[in-house]
């Protein structure tokens, strides 16, 4: 892993300026390159290597020569002063970029010195037509392909000085060209809540998500908003419980979990417009519409937890909490302990019992200890089509447990159809 200062050298006639970022400023450089160099060591941030990437028409003007100063030198003059610092200094040679063939060959040559878990820093400030777009979908392209961390992106804002850039130095005292540069890194950040929000939306997945929320707490102390950061991380720790329990199917925890979370959105609201997570917001709004289903009403909230499942095609998850949750609801209903597995397993007979007309003398142990509980089943003049229901989802629950390894297995598609059925039916039972 390495830290690589990547930039593209312009052909403009570039005056000296006085640049700052933070609350570093670099005084009389021409090159917004050296300037970025000297600030990130003046910070502390160990550079490894820095890549030039020029033109043909950038080597004549910036590269060997200075196009605005010619006596002094160009950058690759005013780079050596740090060999011996920096480990690799290289100039790569690249198109102009007019054709879309020279801007493949410029993804290929960039990406080409990002190696596996590269720290990245690019600067755009002379990046050519459609080069800056360009450097944006190879940093992210190469987040995904090669692991590798952006740790910054940045403009040198020299028309902030509001003087044409070639009649600076004529019309500016050099104390007076205090130039800007920008921080475009929360806009990197940006695509990446985007990538996140995506995952938790389409598939539940709240793993991404949670490394943003951590990266976001972060910032946010940064910045002293202690009480903020407490919130965030808390909202984060309910997405991850919620999203967990319910992909290994802790169905005591499905309703708990979705209640808390549903708390901590309100609060959420709060700080998602500060810092760069404001893109959290649509996110919040997205699981608030959903957590706000969640009420005191356990069973309800199974229900809940299982259409979270089939919208995120957890389809086994989903058939495992309804039929679990159905013989809760019934513990909940007789008010038994619903953590009992002989009350569990003699609810579950009951159902058998009623499906095969089975007599006495059939039934299991279970069923026997507690009869009444099964005659109360029994009695209920739903009981048949209960019935039916239960064994109905308990077969499709053992054909995907099984694998298909069995005969009459059901293709996908069938699983799909079958839990939306099962959920309506449920529902219908419990309200």
């Amino acid at each position: 892993m390495a830290t690589k200062f990547f930039s593209f050298l312009g052909t403009g006639k570039y005056a000296e300026c006085n640049y700052s970022l933070d609350d570093v400023k670099i005084d009389a450089i021409c090159y917004v390159q050296e300037a970025l160099i000297d600030i990130f060591l003046k910070k502390g941030i160990k550079i490894d290597g820095i890549y030039i990437f020029k033109t043909k028409e950038a080597t004549t003007a910036n590269w060997i020569s200075n196009a605005k100063h010619p006596e002094k030198s160009g950058l690759s003059g005013v780079l050596k002063k740090y060999e011996g610092i920096v480990d690799t200094i290289e100039a790569v040679d690249i198109p102009s970029g007019e054709i879309e063939e020279e801007l493949w060959d410029i993804f290929d040559k960039v990406l080409g010195k990002i190696n596996y878990k590269d720290e990245i820093i690019f600067d755009i400030t002379h990046s050519f037509r459609s080069l800056p777009v360009l450097a944006l979908i190879i940093l992210n392209y190469a987040k995904f392909v090669k692991k590798c961390e952006i740790k910054g992106m940045y403009y040198g804002a020299v028309e902030a000085l509001g003087v044409p850039s070639n009649e600076i130095e004529d019309r500016l005292k050099l104390e007076d060209r205090n130039a800007p540069i920008f921080n475009l890194t929360p806009f990197i950040n940006l695509l990446d809540w985007t990538v996140g929000i995506d995952r938790f939306i389409e598939d539940g997945d709240s793993r991404y998500i949670s490394k943003l929320i951590e990266r976001g707490k972060g910032e946010l102390l940064k910045k002293g908003m202690k009480d903020d950061k407490n919130i965030l991380e808390k909202v984060g720790k309910s997405i991850q419980n919620y999203t967990n329990n319910v992909a290994v199917c802790r169905g005591k925890l499905v309703s708990s979990d979705g209640i808390e979370l549903k708390e901590k959105i309100d609060f959420a609201y709060n700080i998602s417009e500060k810092s760069y997570i404001k893109p959290m917001t649509p996110l919040i709004e997205n699981i608030k519409n959903h957590f706000d289903n969640f009420t005191d009403d356990e069973d309800k909230n199974m229900i809940q937890g299982v259409k979270w499942c089939r919208d995120h095609n957890m389809i086994q998850q989903g058939l495992t909490i309804l039929e679990e949750g159905i013989i809760t609801y019934f513990c909940n209903k007789f008010r038994v302990d619903k953590c009992n597995k002989e009350i569990r397993t003699a609810i579950g007979q009951a159902f058998y019992i009623k499906m095969k007309n089975a007599p006495k003398d059939e039934w299991k142990d279970e069923a026997r200890l507690h009869e009444d509980i099964v005659n109360k089943i029994l009695e209920r003049e739903d009981s048949e089509k209960l019935a039916k229901l239960i064994y109905d989802i308990k077969n499709v629950r053992n054909d995907i447990n099984h694998a298909g390894w069995r005969v009459g297995s059901i293709p996908y598609e069938t699983f799909v159809k079958k839990l939306n059925t099962f959920i309506d039916d449920v529902e219908k039972i419990i309200e």
